[in-house]
């Protein structure tokens, strides 16, 4: 094993002079723009805790014996970057897991938008979306898929309650219509 790491080592410093780093810029001007914004709030941003909490099947689209058998307990954490607009809205980019609604690990990586109203020293109510790549072992084989998602949120000073809608996207009864509910704490 540590001939092997050090083989991989060693071709990878041979070659690195000739590695170019993917830049915004080499992409098209829509995806640049898109790009700069991810990373400029990354960049920019403060750091927050994400914590997550609670994911809530509809009843008129869940058999009851289904409801039973799902996790509702959506325990995870993870970490945040969000920088805030002179127009008050907000861009965040993210990392979070937690048990999804069968138990197991479910890792999400993306970024969100949102915009509020009211005053900021005050309770603010939100709304935006979030355009992420997730991953968990009962969709799509264990692949990561992008998704895109609403948010509804209500923040006040440095703490944020955050919900999105998980759809129906395959018909029938037991698939999606969730309600999932996460914080997030600033730590800035």
């Amino acid at each position: 094993m540590k001939r092997a790491a050090a083989i991989t080592f060693f071709s990878m410093s041979a070659f690195a002079s000739t590695v170019h780093a993917v830049e915004c810029a080499d992409f098209w001007d829509w995806v640049n723009a898109g790009c700069r914004r991810i990373v400029d709030t990354y960049d920019n941003g403060n750091n927050e805790l994400l914590v997550s909490g609670y994911s809530w099947h509809l009843p008129w689209s869940w058999t009851s014996d289904r409801r039973r058998e799902e996790n509702e307990n959506a325990w995870g954490a993870g970490w945040a970057r969000t920088a805030g607009r002179p127009n008050g809205d907000a861009d965040s980019v993210f990392l979070l897991v937690f048990k999804d609604s069968h138990g197991q690990a479910q890792f999400n990586l993306g970024y969100a938008w949102t915009t509020y109203w009211g005053e900021r020293e005050k309770l603010q109510a939100g709304l935006g979306y979030t355009a992420m790549i997730i991953q968990r072992p009962d969709i799509a084989g264990g692949w990561p898929v992008p998704v895109l998602l609403p948010l509804f949120t209500l923040r006040s000073q440095k703490v944020e309650v955050l919900s999105t809608f998980i759809p129906t996207l395959n018909g029938g009864v037991n698939h999606g219509s969730v309600l999932y509910v996460f914080g997030k704490i600033s730590i800035e």
